[in-house]
C-alpha cells in the first residue's frame, strides 16, 4: 500500500508543446469504443494541427505480442491503450515509461482510487486510467421481479424452475475471469498483493466446490462460453447473466433488462467480487517526445474526454467529476457498474498472473464436469504456475 500511496501522491504538471510530427497511438478498440476514441482524438487534432495524434488500430489478439516486439526496435507507438494487467511484465522488459515526472497529487482526486492504483507498480505510476471494467449482474425484468440478494436465493430459484428448461444464471463458468467473483467471495485469491501465489487455499477450494454445486443444482449450465451466455439470455433460457459492460451490445433488441451488483455469498457473508480491470493509456519507453506524449495522455484521460467516451461508448470512466453531470450521474447502467466497483479485486499486474489462466481453466473445467476434486486440482494448478514462473526468471 505504501507503494501505491507514493504513486497516488503525484499529479498532472505543466506539459510542453507536442512535437511537430505528432504522436502515434495504438489501440484495439472496435465499434462504439473506437468511434468514441476517434471523436476525442479529432477534437485534439482540431486544436493541434501542427502536432496531430495518429491512431493505429491493431487487432486485440495480436496487440500485446506486436507491441512487445516492436517497441525495443523503435518501431512501436508513442502511446497505446491497454489493460493494466500487463504493466508488470512490460515494466520489467523496459517496454513502458514511468510518468512520475509529469504528475502531481491532483491525479488522486480526479480518478477513482482503485483505477489510478491499478496503474501503479513497484513504486512507479505507468499510465492514466481511461475506463474500468468488471463483471456485474444483468437480469431480465420479464423473468425476475428482483435480483437475488444472496447465493441462497439463486439456489431457491433453481428449485422452483427445475424442469422448465430455464436456468436462473449463466456466465463464463469455465474461465478464471468468470469464476473470480466466487473465488473472492469465499475469501480466496490467485496471489497476494506482493505477488506470492495463493492458488491452493481452502477458500479457493470452497469456491471451486461452490461452482460445481451451481451446475449440479441447475442454477447454471456447465462450462459456458461467451457466445452461449448471450444466446441463453436473449432466448429467455437464462434469467440472469454475469458479464461486463461489453455485454450490452450482445443483448437483442426488445429484451427488457437491467444491471446491478452481484449477490452476497451466503456461506461467507462476503459480496461476490469480480476482477477489476483498469484500461489505461501508457507511454512507450521509446516515445520520441515523452513530454509531448504525456500531454496527449492527459487530454485523453481528462474529464471532458471521459464524459464523451461515457456517452458515446458507454464506458465506465473513473473520473469522479464526470458523474456530477446529471445525465451520466443518473444513468442506471453506469450506476450499476459503479456500484459493483465497490466490490471488486484489482487484477494482479505481476507477470506470474498471465501464467495462471490456462492451468486454472483446466482445473475449472474438470471440477465442473465432475472429473476432479477442487483441492487436489488447485494444488496441481499452483505447482504448474510456480514451475512456469521459476522457468522465466
Amino acid at each position: 500500500m505504501k507503494v501505491v500511496a507514493l504513486a497516488l501522491a503525484l499529479a498532472v504538471a505543466a506539459c510542453s508543446t507536442p512535437a511537430r510530427d505528432g504522436v502515434v497511438l495504438w489501440h484495439a478498440y472496435t465499434g462504439p469504443e473506437r468511434d468514441a476514441l476517434e471523436a476525442v482524438v479529432a477534437r485534439w487534432n482540431a486544436d493541434h494541427g501542427d502536432a496531430p495524434v495518429t491512431l493505429v488500430a491493431v487487432p486485440y489478439d495480436a496487440f500485446a505480442d506486436k507491441l512487445t516486439s516492436a517497441v525495443p526496435r523503435g518501431n512501436g507507438p508513442d502511446l497505446f491503450v491497454y489493460s493494466h494487467d500487463r504493466i508488470g511484465a512490460w515494466a520489467a522488459a523496459g517496454v513502458i515509461e514511468p510518468i512520475e515526472l509529469w504528475v502531481d497529487d491532483a491525479v488522486a482526486d480526479r480518478y477513482a482510487y482503485d483505477a489510478i492504483a491499478a496503474m501503479a507498480y513497484q513504486g512507479s505510476l505507468w499510465g492514466l486510467p481511461l475506463a474500468t471494467k468488471s463483471l456485474a449482474l444483468y437480469y431480465r425484468t420479464d423473468l425476475v421481479d428482483a435480483p437475488p440478494a444472496t447465493t441462497d436465493d439463486l439456489f431457491a430459484l433453481a428449485a422452483r424452475w427445475r424442469g422448465r428448461g430455464r436456468y436462473p444464471l449463466v456466465y463464463a463458468s469455465g474461465d478464471l475471469y468468470g469464476h473470480a467473483p466466487w473465488l473472492h467471495g469465499f475469501g480466496g485469491e490467485v496471489m497476494s498483493a506482493d505477488g506470492e501465489l495463493h492458488i491452493a487455499s481452502a477458500p479457493a477450494a470452497a469456491a471451486l466446490g461452490f461452482a460445481r454445486r451451481l451446475v449440479v443444482a441447475g442454477v447454471c449450465p456447465g462450462d459456458t462460453a461467451g457466445a452461449l451466455v448471450a444466446t441463453l439470455f436473449n432466448e429467455g433460457k437464462a434469467a440472469m447473466a454475469v458479464s461486463g459492460p461489453w455485454f450490452q451490445g450482445d443483448i437483442a433488441a426488445g429484451v427488457p433488462w437491467r444491471v446491478t451488483t452481484l449477490p452476497i455469498v451466503s456461506e461467507t457473508g462476503r459480496p461476490a467480487a469480480p476482477f477489476l480491470g483498469a484500461e489505461g493509456v501508457l507511454m512507450s519507453s521509446r516515445a520520441r517526445d515523452k513530454a509531448a506524449a504525456f500531454a496527449v495522455m492527459a487530454f485523453l484521460a481528462g474529464d471532458a474526454s471521459a464524459a464523451e467516451r461515457a456517452r458515446r461508448a458507454r464506458q465506465v470512466v473513473p473520473n469522479r467529476a464526470v458523474y456530477e453531470q446529471p445525465d451520466l450521474g443518473r444513468d442506471p447502467v453506469l450506476r450499476g457498474f459503479r456500484d459493483q466497483l465497490e466490490h471488486t479485486v484489482p487484477m494482479p499486474a505481476a507477470p506470474a498472473m498471465r501464467m495462471a489462466w490456462t492451468p486454472y481453466r483446466t482445473a475449472l473445467q474438470a471440477v465442473l464436469a465432475g472429473t476432479a476434486e477442487p483441492a487436489p486440482a488447485l494444488v496441481e494448478v499452483e505447482r504448474e504456475v510456480r514451475g512456469y514462473a521459476e522457468a522465466t526468471r
